[in-house]
């Protein structure tokens, strides 16, 4: 994947976050979804410096 892709799908993931964050009601189903983003986010992030990694070589 190139990094520009990888950051736009970090921003797209940290929205939906932010919009069930905003919109559900706390509740057990809510905090595990979001860590489940939060746990893809962190994946993507160790992705887009593998990509930078590669793409400057």
């Amino acid at each position: 994947m190139r990094p520009k892709i990888i950051v736009w799908l970090v921003l797209l993931i940290a929205a939906i976050n932010l919009a069930i964050g905003l919109w559900i009601p706390e509740s057990p189903a809510r905090t595990t979804v979001s860590s489940i983003l939060l746990g893809l986010i962190v994946l993507l992030g160790v992705g887009y410096f593998i990509a930078l990694r590669r793409s400057s070589k």
